[in-house]
Formats: C-alpha cells, sequence, structure tokens
C-alpha cells in the first residue's frame, strides 16, 4: 500500500474518534485477535468500527463476516451501527446475531445430518418441561423428589459441555445424575421423533455436523473470511468449540471482552476460554483497551484495586478520561432498615443538587435485598422501578403468601381462595374451580362456602375431593391457630408454609429461582415482623401496592448487580457488603477460590457501573430467618484502597458499647430526611 493511501485510510471519518488502541484493535485483521476491554472502554464501538472497516477496505464482502453477541439487543444495536457508518455498503450482512440464532440458520440448511427435517420445530423453555414430565410420569417418576425445572438444568449443562446422552459419565457426588441420564436419552429421542430441538441443541447439532461431516464444515469455515465474537468471556465450552471450527480456515477470529467481568459461570460460562484464547489460536495478538471513558479517577482506581486481588485473569491498567471526582462512600449502619434510610437521605441530598432519579442505581447482590429499600421508599414517597425483576410484593410466591394470610384472615376473600387452593398441586383443576364458581355464583356463596357445599353434597369428583377437602380443613385449622390459640402472625406464616407443603415445593426444585423464592419468603417474614398483628400487615401490603401504582416519571432503579451488567448510571449504592451475602456464601461453598474471585468479579461490576458517584455500605446486624444476627464487613471492604475511601462517623467510634445493637432502634428525628417529612405531612 501506497504511504499517501494508508494515510488516508487511518484518517476516514469513521476511524478519527478512536483512540490508539482502539484504532490498532480496528486495524490489526490478520490472525487471531483477543481484545481486552476494561469497562467503559468502548468496545461494541472498536467491535462495529472494525466490521466497517473490513467492508471499506474490501477485505472482504458483507456475507463473509460473522459476527456473534449473546442478546438480540446487542445485534441490533451492533447492525445500526454499523449501517449508520456503511449506509447501503452494509447490505448482505446477514451473518450477525446470537450463537443460537446463527446455528439456528445453519442447521435449517443441514437438518437431515442429525436426523431431523428441514421444517424442524423449536421448542421454549414451557415445551421443554412439560415434554420432561410426560416423560417423568410414563417412567413412574416422582417429579416432587425429582423436580422438572432441576433435571432440565442438568441437561441442559450437559449440553453446554457438548454432551449428548451417551458421552455422559454420571457423576458420583450427584446422586441424581443416574436416574437424569435415563430421561436425558428418552427425551432426546423424543425430540427426534416430533421433528424439533431445544436451544441447546441448536449449538450441539451444529457441532456434531461440523465433527462428522468436513465438507459441511469447509463451507462456513471458507466462507468466513471474519469471525467477531462480543462478550467472548461468557462462552461456554460448546460455544467456544463451535467458533473453533468456524475459524479452521482463515483463523481471523476477533474475540472482544473483560475477564474481570466474567460473572455467569451459573449459567455455564468458562473463564478459561478467555484466559486461554493464546493457547487455542497460534500467534495470537493480545490489545489492551485502558482508556476508560465512563468513571472518574477515584471510582476506577476503587475497582481497578479491588480486581487486583484475583489471581486468574490477563490484567491490565486502567486510566480514566475524566477528573479526579468524589472519592468513593463507604458507611457502616446498624441494620438493614438504618441502611435503607441512609440511602434514600442520600438520594434525598443528590435530588437537591437536582440530579435525576433516573440516573440513581442501588445494585444489590440478591434479589431479596430490594425489600427494605422498596418499603422505605413507599414510605417517603420515592419512585422506583424494579430493572430485570419484580417489585417485592408482586413476586409470585410473595402474593401466593398473602393471600394464605388474607383467606385466613377473611373467608370471602375468592380472590385469594382462586389463587391458592391448587398451590401447591392437590389435583385441583381448572373444571373443578369452574364449577365452584358456577355453584358459588347460582347460590350466592363465597368460594370457600360453595367449595364446603359441594363436598358435601358429594359433587366433586373423589381424587380431587381429597384434595380439596384438605385445603379447607387447613384453612379452619389455621383460624383457629390465629383466634383460639392466638399465634403471632409471623409463627402463623411459617405454620402454612409447611403445612401447606408451600416451602416443601420450593425446596424440592432445585435451581437458582426458586431458591431466590426462598430467600423472598424469609425476608416476607422479616417484613411482617414489623407489625403488631396481621390485620396491620395486609392493610400495609394494600396500601404499599396502591400507592406505588400512581407513580409516574422519573424513578430510581433496583437491580441486582448481575442485571446491571452493560448499564451505567451518575450515581451507584452498592449496599449489603457483608460476609456471607457478598461474597456470597454458597457460591464459595460451591466453588471455592473460583466462586471468591467470580464474586469479586461481580463486586468489580457493580463498582464500573457508576460514572460520578459510588456509595458501598454494609450492616453489623441482619435480621435474617428469625433471628438477628452480627453481620462482618465483607473481606471486599479490606481490599479497598484507604486514600480512594472516604468512611462515614461509625468507623470512628472507639467504644464497643456504642455499637450494641437494639432491635428496637430508632432514628432520630433531625436525622429523618426531605421524604420522611414528606411522609409525616401525608399521614397527618
Amino acid at each position: 500500500m501506497i504511504y499517501n493511501d494508508y494515510l488516508k485510510m487511518i484518517n476516514s471519518e469513521y476511524l478519527k474518534n478512536l483512540n490508539k488502541a482502539q484504532k490498532e484493535a480496528v486495524l490489526h485483521i490478520k490472525g487471531p485477535l483477543l481484545i481486552v476491554a476494561g469497562a467503559g472502554s468502548g468496545k461494541t464501538k472498536v467491535l462495529t468500527t472494525r466490521i466497517a472497516y473490513i467492508i471499506k477496505e474490501k477485505k472482504a464482502y458483507p456475507n463473509q463476516i460473522l459476527s456473534v453477541t449473546f442478546t438480540n439487543k446487542a445485534a441490533q444495536e451492533m447492525q445500526n451501527r454499523v449501517s449508520n457508518i456503511l449506509k447501503k455498503e452494509a447490505i448482505g450482512f446477514s451473518w450477525l446475531g446470537t450463537f443460537h440464532s446463527v446455528s439456528a440458520k445453519i442447521l435449517r440448511k443441514h437438518p437431515s445430518a442429525v436426523g431431523l427435517n428441514s421444517n424442524f420445530s423449536i421448542i421454549d423453555q414451557d415445551d421443554q418441561i412439560r415434554l420432561i414430565k410426560n416423560i417423568c410420569k410414563s417412567e413412574n417418576i416422582d417429579i416432587k423428589k425429582l423436580a422438572p425445572n432441576y433435571i432440565l438444568s442438568v441437561i441442559n449443562g450437559w449440553k453446554n459441555k457438548g454432551l449428548y446422552p451417551e458421552k455422559v459419565v454420571p457423576s458420583k457426588k450427584n446422586i441424581f445424575e443416574k436416574g437424569i441420564l435415563k430421561i436425558y436419552k428418552i427425551y432426546q429421542s423424543k425430540l427426534l421423533d416430533l421433528n424439533t430441538c431445544d436451544f441447546g441443541d441448536l449449538i450441539l447439532h451444529c457441532v456434531n455436523i461440523f465433527e462428522n461431516n468436513n465438507d459441511i464444515l469447509e463451507i462456513y469455515s471458507n466462507n468466513f473470511k471474519y469471525i467477531l465474537v462480543d462478550e467472548y468471556q461468557d462462552t461456554n465450552f460448546i460455544q467456544s468449540k463451535w467458533l473453533k471450527f468456524l475459524a479452521k480456515k482463515h483463523k481471523n477470529i476477533c474475540c472482544v471482552g473483560d475477564d474481570d467481568q466474567s460473572i455467569y459461570s451459573w449459567r455455564g460460562a468458562e473463564i478459561k476460554n478467555f484466559l486461554e484464547f493464546d493457547k487455542v489460536y497460534a500467534n495470537t495478538k493480545i490489545i489492551r483497551l485502558e482508556k476508560n471513558y465512563r468513571s472518574t479517577q477515584n471510582i476506577l482506581k476503587v475497582a481497578s484495586e479491588l480486581i487486583s486481588h484475583n489471581q486468574n485473569r490477563v490484567g491490565k491498567n486502567l486510566e480514566t478520561t475524566k477528573d479526579v471526582g468524589n472519592l468513593v462512600k463507604l458507611n457502616c449502619f446498624k441494620n438493614a432498615k438504618s441502611e435503607a434510610v441512609g440511602v434514600s437521605d442520600e438520594i434525598e441530598k443528590k435530588l437537591k443538587k437536582k440530579n435525576s432519579l433516573n440516573e440513581i442505581a442501588i445494585l444489590v447482590r440478591a434479589i431479596f435485598q430490594t425489600r427494605e429499600f422498596e418499603e422505605r421508599f413507599l414510605k417517603i414517597g420515592l419512585p422506583y422501578r424494579i430493572i430485570g425483576g419484580t417489585k417485592f410484593y408482586e413476586r409470585a410466591e410473595i402474593k401466593d403468601c398473602v393471600a394464605y394470610l388474607r383467606l385466613i384472615y377473611q373467608s370471602k376473600d375468592d380472590l385469594s381462595f382462586e389463587r391458592i387452593v391448587n398451590i401447591p398441586k392437590r389435583s385441583i383443576g381448572k373444571t373443578t374451580i369452574k364449577q365452584i364458581n358456577e355453584f358459588a355464583k347460582k347460590n350466592s356463596f363465597s368460594l370457600e362456602s360453595s367449595a364446603r357445599k359441594l363436598i358435601e353434597l358429594n359433587l366433586i369428583k373423589p381424587k380431587t375431593k381429597i384434595g380439596l377437602n384438605s385445603f379447607l380443613n387447613l384453612l379452619l385449622k389455621w383460624r383457629d391457630d390465629l383466634i383460639t390459640k392466638k399465634f403471632h402472625h409471623v409463627k402463623l406464616m411459617q405454620i402454612v408454609l409447611d403445612e401447606s407443603n408451600y416451602s416443601a415445593m420450593l425446596k424440592n426444585k432445585k435451581d437458582l429461582e426458586n431458591e431466590n423464592r426462598l430467600e423472598n419468603i424469609k425476608e416476607l417474614l422479616v417484613a411482617m415482623k414489623e407489625f403488631d398483628d396481621l390485620d396491620s400487615f395486609l392493610e400495609h401490603v394494600a396500601l404499599a401496592t396502591s400507592i406505588d401504582q400512581k407513580w409516574d416519571g422519573e424513578k430510581v432503579n433496583l437491580m441486582t448487580i448481575h442485571a446491571s451488567k452493560g448499564l451505567e448510571f451518575d450515581i451507584v449504592f452498592l449496599p449489603g457488603w457483608e460476609e456471607g451475602l457478598f461474597p456470597h456464601q454458597k457460591s464459595i461453598e460451591e466453588n471455592g477460590d473460583k466462586g471468591l474471585e467470580e464474586e469479586r468479579r461481580l463486586a468489580y461490576v457493580g463498582i464500573t457501573r457508576a460514572k460520578k458517584n459510588t456509595l458501598i455500605s454494609f450492616s453489623m446486624n441482619r435480621y435474617y430467618q428469625g433471628n438477628w444476627i452480627d453481620s462482618m464487613a465483607s473481606r471486599f471492604i479490606n481490599e479497598l484502597p484507604e486514600k480512594n475511601i472516604e468512611k462515614n462517623n461509625f468507623f470512628e467510634v472507639k467504644n464497643d458499647e456504642d455499637f450494641e445493637f437494639n432491635q428496637d432502634f430508632k432514628i432520630e428525628e433531625e436525622t429523618r430526611s426531605p421524604g420522611w417529612i414528606r411522609y409525616l405531612k401525608r399521614i397527618k
């Protein structure tokens, strides 16, 4: 290339706004490339510009470029950005999508290679569960002991590892795997019989085709002159293998990601794919994007110092284009309630300085933590939204529990009756519920009275009668517990959860979703303890949900740190930095040092969501599972650099007596926020 032409090329309009490392990553198009992209370093910009450069410089036609993302949203954003640069030149860019969408496209062209017809269907999770239930029924497997959701999660795990049933070796540590393998064999056979596949099959089948059909593999490996992969640190074994096959011919594979933001091992992601990229692909070029365009210097220093304690990482030295900014605040509180008050006070201060609520986020380690903040915000009239989840009192398990309590308290509560009459399953189907409703309407009965009368008249089918009668008897027993025996409403809730088998239902379904539901129910018990009686608690729930519905406009964002990945906010609160909660005890127990390092990466992700202000906090005491427990500050706090941290007054107290906890702790009036004053005016 003539030197003048080279200068013209590197000064093209779409390349002008790139820094030195970004430009190097765009222009390096020969051989494997790993782009280590730190938080806020503009990785999407690099990827899209790289695609544009390849096409503009005629290194490949659009249909010779494979670009893979993890979400449809990311794929669409990439498509839009490339189109903005290339305009008409972007036409024919047909191989941009998720791993699953690209795999489906390939599989459609060669279905017979894995025993499918060209018109095969793709089933969703609901259909998968239904099929597994049918298999369990035909094989006399008790789904109460081996939940379909858990079976599916194990099967998906095997598929992520590239294992068809015949290649699975059941783990001796997991007593269920031998039985699940039997189901897996039948499940795969049924899928073929039905001419269908699940999402895991899409990639697994493609890899199978590539392994056993070299002629088909050559079609794609020859065609894809360039391969680009976003969020490579989140790939699993089978995805990595899929990419290796497709890059076989030209080896021009460019993977972008950040090992420090690898936080999805629980869904199969393997960080070693990123760490060992240069071992898999010979002559790999590694380029680090170390200029951060998001966070202030203090925020970045704190995040960088924390993550430096991880051993398994590529490593990078992030620098920011922003100014020094405020110190990262570290606040200690007496309990979770005072933590919520403290956070709301800080938010009120930010509002006075004209900060937008939309630019404020509270990031928690576990979803149950949102409850204290929701309660506080509801009380003082501070609007909020839950991102990537549901508000506490709208979560299915919470609504179920409240419905039980409402029906016990008020036998004519038909809505509650209808909600929980068959939760957990009591063989009471839609037909029976319809029968109860029609009889109630005809005779002006409540649904409960209608059900009792239908049983008395022997109009309910024998099998259904057993379940319905058991439920109705339990209602009478629980009312006796409440009214005659005068059980505390928290104790009553615990009895209901036990005797209805609701807790057992969740415990038997061994997956993350149900573990979160159990945590939410434990948090509900904490919430109930704050009220004198059942009446006042139920009134609180009713008012809380009705107040919430009136809010519109700007809102504070509440979410888990996992849900915050890829987002950014001016101000970020990170509460609950306590041992056992963050780092989470389960993660360490199950995965040891690997689990601890992932928890630290999660903390790093949380801190780096902030552009201007980060506020970390922990509580000295937390009410958990019916008891007050002493909390210990997270080990991560000791890993933060002192010079970039500002601590609140709690850290200046030297007398241990000042740290003694009183569960009836009241916050002094002068410490109440403007929001609290708003609340007092409202109730007067």
